[in-house]
């Protein structure tokens, strides 16, 4: 029956019942006197969308429990549907009504459902206070699907219960599982300095404070582990980074030939100095200076009060003032850059040491500094595929990666044209990390593809990708584009995206390519916040979060438009990164939230829980797919052309 005849249907069945039956078989809104629901449903939601089911997933997304509870109890009184009785289950929990989700959860014996059942049995009996039942049924939630719900409130209980071995187990779990859970980091961090471990306490306090820099607790938190380890621990700590940075020397290398595009990349970015070396003989040229730095000797190139000054990195002491800009260069070895920061703010921020083919050029750039690499574009590929894509894969699938990144090179050189350079060195153009990230199968795969770029209709694609597209992928993000569809990342070619049931779709795990992703958190993600969570990330109470509608969706269920309302105040959240941005750096924006309401207080919200798909836009090449097409044994050409609809592969040079 299609999506038309389904909605007419639905909406005659709704107005016979509206004639027939009393409105004091329902309870709420959902059925009165003069009719006033009805019309809302109609103003409000989109029968021709999907099924009734879809309808309670809407009002259950807004936290309109009563009225998703009623919907759901008249059609179980029409039909035993195990799903919807689960579903049922699962609201009544949400409403803190626990005594009707109980007695609903013991009569499902479905094992399809079981970890759901277990995890929601386990937020029941912690609303309830019965600790020790709701750390059974979370673990039983956990022996019949991996979910981060369960292992960070396993993790909490047994914090706040003293159990701090157990806790640091559990939080330590939730980091693997899902490292883009960052307040696991402050708990570990505040859990060694309980147990006077200040040197582990230091290192995931820091964590925290890269992720939430200007919250004062983890500030606090920070500043105590400091001082309990003392000067002498960080000032040992730098002598033995310098010493090791000392001792590195760098092989010599051979520089691509041929006529291969230069590229100029910005590797670090508005810095006050940076330190580098070479195991070649680097020559300096600025303005008004030719000179020659000695090899495997480290300097420092700063900017101090409006003036550029080259220095000896250990002695501080001055050399000569510059003139920017200032370009480095060396032959057959590369550059040695001291603490690159990748990943600001975000789960896999880390601070690393570059080695850099090409040349340098430091220029000045609103009072800071700027560090460009000058590079080819095929050298630049062995930097940037193993930063973005696993290195052990199948070959087919850093083949498609290969051309699917040189692609975007070429397509959009420039893009920071206006500061100077032509890409960033961060995941918003391609992430890159030099020749210490390079290995020998990456490069292999741009060497294999030399070259070889897509093209539509005779002109350079915009090769967008990701992660894992959740299992579906959009075409609606980035505008109109031939090349860029929306269908199922799967062999099934027409898209069948189940939208009167993106209840099971976030649930569940659906098979698809990039369903059997080596991380299983890219796929489907969870989290949850109880009160101490929410005033640490957020700022404000949990109490204070009043209402949450999703005002537009856009294709595989990503989330365009919403409205939260916080103690009386609308925030209209607009985009793809704004909507993730402020709901904690989640993953993608193809996700759906419940409150859980305390059964001792029906106002109070307990938890706010949060249900995804995906890590990344979901446009273009999903790369977990990809590898798993590859291990299918598809080819890198068909790879491509699964992901970009219509595309030739031709070589540019």
């Amino acid at each position: 029956m299609n999506s038309f005849l389904k909605w007419n249907l639905f909406n005659i069945v709704l107005c016979l019942l509206y004639l027939v039956i009393p409105s004091s078989v329902f309870s709420g809104r959902l059925v009165n006197s003069s009719g006033d629901v009805i019309e809302d449903y109609l103003k409000e939601i989109d029968y021709r969308e999907g099924t009734y089911t879809n309808v309670v997933f809407r009002l259950k997304e807004e936290t309109r429990y009563k009225e998703a509870i009623d919907l759901l109890r008249f059609y179980l009184n029409k039909r035993r549907d195990s799903e919807l009785r689960l579903l049922l289950a699962q609201i009544y929990c949400l409403a803190g009504e626990n005594k009707k989700a109980l007695s609903l959860f013991r009569s499902l014996d479905d094992k399809k459902f079981s970890f759901l059942k277990y995890l929601y049995l386990g937020l029941i009996y912690e609303d309830l206070g019965d600790y020790v039942s709701a750390i059974k049924y979370y673990q039983q939630s956990l022996g019949r699907g991996d979910n981060s719900i369960a292992l960070y409130r396993l993790a909490k209980i047994f914090y706040h219960r003293g159990e701090y071995r157990k806790a640091e187990e559990e939080f330590k779990k939730v980091i693997k599982y899902d490292p883009s859970i960052k307040l696991a980091n402050y708990y570990l961090g505040v859990l060694y300095l309980q147990n006077k471990k200040f040197s582990l306490a230091y290192r995931y306090l820091k964590k925290a404070n890269n992720f939430y820099p200007q919250n004062r607790i983890i500030l606090q938190k920070l500043a105590l582990a400091e001082r309990s380890l003392g000067k002498e621990y960080f000032l040992k700590k730098k002598k033995e980074l310098l010493k090791r940075r000392k001792k590195i020397k760098l092989a010599s290398y051979t520089p691509k030939r041929g006529n291969i595009p230069k590229v100029k990349v910005a590797v670090l970015r508005e810095i006050n100095s940076v330190g580098f070396k070479s195991s070649g003989d680097i020559s300096l040229e600025d303005r008004f200076h030719k000179f020659s730095l000695k090899k495997d000797v480290l300097y420092t190139i700063g900017n101090s009060k409006g003036k550029i000054f080259l220095k000896e990195y250990e002695s501080n002491k001055v050399i000569v003032e510059l003139y920017p800009p200032v370009c480095l260069k060396t032959t057959n070895y590369p550059f040695y850059i001291l603490g690159a920061v990748y990943g600001k703010g975000k789960f896999w921020q880390t601070t690393l040491d570059l080695s850099l083919r090409g040349n340098l050029e430091i220029v000045k750039y609103r009072d800071k500094l700027n560090v460009i690499n000058t590079i080819n574009v095929e050298e630049y590929l062995y930097g940037v595929l193993p930063s973005e894509i696993y290195p052990r894969a199948d070959m087919e699938a850093l083949k498609a990666q290969a051309v699917a990144a040189r692609t975007l090179i070429l397509r959009n050189r420039g893009r920071h044209k206006k500061e100077g350079f032509d890409f960033c060195s961060t995941v918003h153009c391609q992430v890159y990390r030099g020749m210490a990230a390079e290995r020998e199968r990456t490069n292999r795969a741009v060497d294999e593809t030399y070259g070889e770029v897509m093209v539509y209709k005779g002109e350079l694609i915009e090769a967008f990708y990701h992660s894992n597209c959740g299992g579906c992928l959009r075409g609606d993000l980035f505008g109109n584009r031939g090349y860029l569809e929306n269908k199922l990342d799967s062999e099934k070619q027409e898209l069948s995206f189940p939208k009167e049931d993106l209840e099971n779709w976030f649930k569940l795990r659906p098979l698809t390519f990039c369903s059997y992703a080596k991380s299983k958190s890219n796929f489907r993600w969870q989290r949850i916040y109880d009160e101490e969570d929410f005033r640490m990330i957020f700022g404000f109470s949990l109490r204070e979060l009043k209402g949450i509608k999703i005002v537009k969706r856009g294709e595989c269920a990503h989330i365009e438009e919403m409205d939260v309302t916080v103690d009386g105040k609308v925030i209209r959240l607009k985009g793809d990164l704004s909507l993730r941005r402020f709901w904690d750096g989640l993953r993608s924006s193809a996700f759906t939230l419940e409150v859980k309401y305390s059964q001792k207080n029906p106002s109070f919200a307990k938890f706010l829980i949060l249900w995804g798909a995906g890590f990344g836009h979901g446009v273009g090449m999903c790369q977990e797919g990809a590898i798993r097409m590859a291990e299918d044994g598809f080819s890198y050409k068909e790879i491509l052309k699964h992901y970009y609809k219509d595309i030739e592969i031709e070589k540019c040079y």
